[in-house]
């Protein structure tokens, strides 16, 4: 799909089919055609070179890295993960950054393009040997290649089953990254992590005999989950183009080009690009006025975002 010319969103809203959703809204597994129309959909919004699109897929990550790290029995919720990434000009550290880390790398580019990353990312989400992790990038390689996203992530389960059995974060990004190398996007989206309900098994725990539905069923609610996002994000992101003009600081411009492109920012994230001062006037003002929202609640160490 090309971009947009104005480099606008896309003027319709991108909605799933009724049809589609109706699994969902009577509590019950999807078929493969669910599915398979949600991902159509979620193509759309993926490849419409959407201004908003770094502020999106990082969202995405980081809501996907507090279900995953939740799962793992930790704490950390989406404050603390944003504030380990925002406030820190350091890659982030602690129990939870090796999930953190891997959901962002997710979806900062296409997978497929850095694909040799993968064995460092998987040790650290478990599979710590370096024969582990780079067998284990290998077969997911190898999950990609199959002839549907549905077999692609099928496979992902058993390959992360074959060497690390039990480890349910690792399973759950495994299939995200061998769904997003499938799909080929310009970033990947974590839609099994964001599709799997809490109450059901981690996807290295779900019986042969339902594997499918399960998995259609959570491709089609993280694509619904997914999108959603995009349309919030968008309505904010429109008033903020639509400000954009009347902006008389000179690096508006770029202060608005990078709220568009990241999750949150703090003023000092956007030092190198205007005074302080005048950074918190900015984003005093685009709080105001409706473009973004201030993230935290805090009188200090505040970030701001869509």
């Amino acid at each position: 799909m090309h971009a947009l010319p104005d480099g606008l969103a896309p003027r319709a809203p991108l909605r799933l089919p009724r049809w589609a959703t109706l699994p969902l809204e009577r509590d019950e597994d999807a078929t493969a055609a669910h599915a398979g129309a949600a991902l159509a959909v979620l193509d759309a919004a993926a490849e419409a070179a959407a201004p908003h699109a770094g502020a999106w897929t990082e969202r995405l990550g980081l809501t996907a890295a507090v279900i995953a790290v939740g799962r793992l029995g930790r704490s950390e919720d989406e404050a603390a993960l944003r504030d380990g990434i925002a406030l820190s000009p350091d890659p982030p550290a602690g129990p939870a950054a090796p999930v953190l880390r891997a959901y962002l790398w997710l979806a900062s580019g296409r997978t497929g393009d850095r694909w040799t990353d993968l064995p460092g990312l998987l040790a650290g989400l478990g599979a710590r040997t370096g024969s582990t992790s780079t067998d284990l990038a290998a077969a997911l390689a190898a999950a990609a290649a199959m002839a549907c996203p549905l077999a692609a992530a099928s496979a992902a389960i058993r390959a992360v089953a074959v060497v690390r059995p039990g480890r349910g974060a690792l399973a759950l990004w495994a299939v995200d990254v061998a769904l997003a190398r499938w799909l080929g996007w310009p970033y990947g989206l974590p839609l099994l992590t964001l599709g799997l309900p809490h109450g059901v098994p981690d996807p290295g725990a779900l019986a042969a005999a339902d594997t499918e539905r399960r998995l259609a069923t959570a491709v089609l609610r993280g694509s619904a989950r997914a999108l959603d996002r995009f349309a919030v994000l968008g309505r904010s992101a429109a008033t903020l183009q639509e400000l954009r003009p009347r902006l008389r600081a000179r690096p508006a411009g770029r202060v608005v080009d990078r709220l568009l492109s990241r999750d949150a920012l703090s003023v000092a994230g956007v030092r190198d690009l205007i005074p302080e001062r005048a950074a918190r006037r900015l984003f005093d003002r685009l709080v105001a006025l409706g473009a973004i929202r201030e993230l935290t609640g805090r009188a200090t160490a505040r970030l701001y975002g869509l």
